[in-house]
């Protein structure tokens, strides 16, 4: 499953390096006009803004970045679910509790009669007495 995993986060880093490349080479495509900040809609899905201040120069590239930019979205996804799925399979580790059921000296609770007579912490000055 790890493998699994692990092809998974690879396609995504691999996703979001195209679109981050794209995303450089529509900025660099751009009309000499348009300014950096003009472009903060990269990272926010707003593909119509790009496309109206790119220009059809750069459609093509566009289109790329799109694509990446969902593929990634798509597999960070994927990714998240198949850990959380992989984590909630894995058996759980030993407890300390295990141990020391397992200790002869510990009765477990179902052999643990409560008609059974306990010590009771002694107190200064008074006799010792058994619960019953």
């Amino acid at each position: 499953m790890s493998i699994l995993l692990g092809v998974i986060v690879l396609f995504a880093v691999l996703c979001g390096i195209v679109a981050v490349m794209q995303a450089v080479a529509i900025v660099r495509v751009a009309p000499a006009g348009e300014n950096l900040a003009g472009f903060m809609p990269l990272g926010w899905w707003k593909f119509r803004q790009l496309e109206q201040k790119a220009g059809p120069a750069a459609a093509q590239k566009l289109n790329i970045y799109k694509r990446a930019v969902v593929a990634f979205v798509i597999f960070l996804l994927l990714g998240l679910i198949l850990s959380g799925w992989t984590i909630n399979q894995a058996p759980a580790p030993a407890s300390a509790a295990a141990e020391l059921i397992n200790d002869p000296r510990v009765i477990p609770a179902e052999f643990a009669f409560n008609t059974d007579l306990r010590r009771v912490a002694t107190m200064p000055g008074a006799q010792e007495m058994l619960e019953s």
